[in-house]
């Protein structure tokens, strides 16, 4: 797959395609049904499988005030595409010029100007141009009159709940890790560079890895049972994610800290990968170290059952 990041190269060129257009978040299971659908067409038409994503996510740019909390990092969708054998990733830099574009200029002056598509796959839900005025009926119309196929996905179902990002995120704001892994079809995890901490947990007689997420979102905030994707290496691990509050004011960032069982090598700056497996408990604040301690030995003895080591 070639992943063309229009910030720092020119779109291919291309005399036919299968298009889609969307935000595809964590490539969850309804991505994965979409995207499959997308690669299958290209295959019909013999042309390239092309996803076009935007960077900004276009609502960072229409309402500043309004987070956007990506639940996996951009590499991640790469990854993902790459392993549905999707041709083509085009990371389109979101503009004001963009946001300005009414729908038929957005299919005219850019989705058949570059991609000359054989064949649209879009959501159920696939909204675009200026105030979103653009929907299905209309993009129906637009492929009819220029004679292209459309391809409208359904949403997936599971037990009567639509797989979505926003679902998933909320159902990892709760810590329910399993559900939520039914719905990404695959485990939640944290990505980044490991940076200097504090190193309370050498202290403590618990080194740990301090990793500073690729992405603003966090999943609820307390102790996992988590597994670390070093090198080509796994290793089992526990992970607190929160704000230390036996140490530190209400003021202090988040943090994400692992101790990695049976480990022992300096790894600062090196890119982890740190699967949560089971949401343990909440974090907690404790009257003093020496009980902190205690728990985290305690914690730490749970996850080694849990692990079976």
């Amino acid at each position: 797959m070639k992943w063309i990041r229009t910030v720092d190269q020119s779109l291919p060129h291309l005399t036919g395609s299968v298009l889609t257009v969307g935000n595809f978040d964590g490539v969850h299971l309804g991505h994965q049904k979409l995207l499959k659908e997308l690669v299958f067409q290209g295959k019909e038409y013999n042309v390239p499988s092309v996803v076009c994503t935007f960077k900004p996510h276009p609502r960072v740019l229409l309402n500043p005030g309004t987070p956007v909390h990506r639940l996996f990092d951009y590499k991640d969708q790469a990854e993902r595409m790459e392993a549905l054998g999707v041709d083509f990733l085009i990371e389109e830099k979101f503009t004001k010029d963009f946001s300005l574009m009414q729908a038929d200029e957005f299919l005219d002056l850019y989705i058949n100007r570059y991609f000359k598509p054989k064949h649209i796959v879009v959501g159920y839900d696939f909204n675009f141009g200026k105030d979103r005025s653009g929907g299905i009926d209309f993009l129906r119309d637009y492929c009819h009159k220029n004679q292209i196929g459309l391809t409208v996905v359904s949403a997936l179902e599971e037990n009567g709940q639509v797989v979505s990002s926003s679902v998933i995120r909320k159902l990892l704001e709760h810590g329910n890790l399993e559900q939520a892994e039914k719905f990404l079809g695959r485990k939640y995890y944290i990505r980044g560079p490991v940076r200097v901490g504090f190193k309370r947990g050498r202290q403590l007689g618990v080194p740990t890895a301090n990793v500073s997420p690729d992405i603003d979102f966090i999943p609820r905030k307390g102790v996992y049972f988590s597994t670390v994707y070093w090198n080509d290496k796994i290793f089992k691990s526990i992970t607190n994610i929160g704000y230390n509050p036996t140490f530190e004011s209400t003021n202090s960032y988040l943090k994400v800290e692992t101790h990695i069982f049976d480990f022992n090598q300096e790894i600062y700056g090196e890119q982890i990968k740190v699967e949560l497996q089971h949401f343990h408990r909440d974090e907690m604040k404790f009257s003093s170290v020496d009980a902190l301690k205690h728990q985290i030995y305690n914690d730490i003895s749970e996850a080694r059952k849990f692990f079976q080591l």
